[in-house]
């Protein structure tokens, strides 16, 4: 009897490294997609000597219909004024940052106690990249 008591109380423990699993591999996917896009927004970045208006736009609207991910979650940050590939320095460099909030990283948040402001954190990329725009 105690050994069926001990079961039921470890169960759901091991039920929930398992569903872990599960979250882990959804965060690193959306991971991904984040990345995959923000690459593609920063080489238009760089053919037009900057992040636009429309390339923010199209790089937080990507983001969010890809991911599911709310747009008020996501901030972009960049420079909007046009570079030039000839400039000498950091004059040609084009900074960007992408923050999003990803949420639901601990899977049984409730079960361990975890406040769902806590079970959550924000992703970010913060780069720079040379300006091709002649």
């Amino acid at each position: 009897m105690k050994d069926f008591i001990v079961c039921m109380a470890i169960i759901p423990i091991l039920i929930l490294f398992m569903i872990q699993i599960g979250v882990d591999q959804n965060n690193n996917q959306i991971i991904g997609v984040i990345q995959s896009i923000t690459y593609a927004a920063k080489e238009d970045a760089k053919q037009a000597g900057g992040f636009t208006p429309e390339i923010r736009q199209s790089l937080i609207d990507g983001i969010s219909e890809k991911t599911g991910i709310s747009a008020g979650k996501i901030k972009v940050t960049a420079d909007q004024h046009i570079k030039y590939r000839y400039s000498v320095g950091e004059n040609r460099l084009i900074h960007y940052r992408v923050e999003v909030e990803i949420e639901s990283i601990m899977a049984g948040d409730e079960f361990y106690g975890i406040r769902d402001e806590d079970n959550r954190y924000t992703y970010v990329i913060d780069s720079y990249t040379a300006s091709e725009k002649v």
